[in-house]
């Protein structure tokens, strides 16, 4: 198995959840970080993309990023303030919010951007999940930065016009399901 620099997203303002940081709510009797983790840590450096609650998540024995902007400024800040702690070229990032996704993803994503230029991108088979890719430290985080000083922050904007390739693994679509709002959450 490749070793990677895991990146876990959980950094954000929670504003679709009330503002509660989502990576700690409870589901199924633990933190919903620890679903992501107990699927995909393995030997990966694992390194939380963090603006809150920073204890907490150090406490599961990762490496803890605050953005590196002000403001909660998205998911990009997260990525860019990880990368300056990664042990590893190759990166790999998921979601916090996402805790079912397939145990066959990272090695996916791995593959598919083993050139070192392409970006591999998660698609459920609906549509792109571009939280879930994998990419080159040394190939990309330059770019990122710079796309991020000139004031753009979205994802699909970034990925625009980069060397892109959707990446599909076996699953049920319950799999791909994120927990974006508290109507998306089970209720236990």
């Amino acid at each position: 198995m490749e070793v990677c620099s895991l990146i876990l997203l959980a950094g954000g303002a929670g504003r679709r959840m009330g503002g509660v940081d989502k990576g700690l709510l409870p589901l199924a009797g633990q933190p919903l970080i620890r679903h992501t983790l107990a699927r995909f840590a393995g030997p990966h450096q694992i390194l939380i993309s963090a603006n809150r609650n920073t204890a907490a998540y150090r406490a599961l024995g990762a490496t803890v990023c605050p953005d590196l902007r002000p403001d909660f400024p998205g998911p990009l800040a997260g990525i860019e303030a990880c990368l300056g702690k990664a042990h590893h070229d190759r990166c790999v990032v998921l979601p916090c919010d996402m805790p079912w996704l397939p145990a066959s993803l990272v090695p996916a994503l791995l593959a598919a951007s083993a050139d070192g230029t392409h970006i591999a991108v998660l698609h459920d088979g609906e549509r792109r999940q571009p939280l879930c890719m994998a990419f080159s430290r040394q190939q990309w985080a330059d770019d990122l930065r710079r796309y991020l000083d000139s004031g753009q922050r979205s994802v699909h904007g970034w990925l625009d016009n980069k060397p892109v390739i959707e990446v599909r693994v076996a699953g049920e679509q319950r799999d791909f399901d994120n927990l974006n709002t508290p109507a998306d959450w089970p209720q236990d």
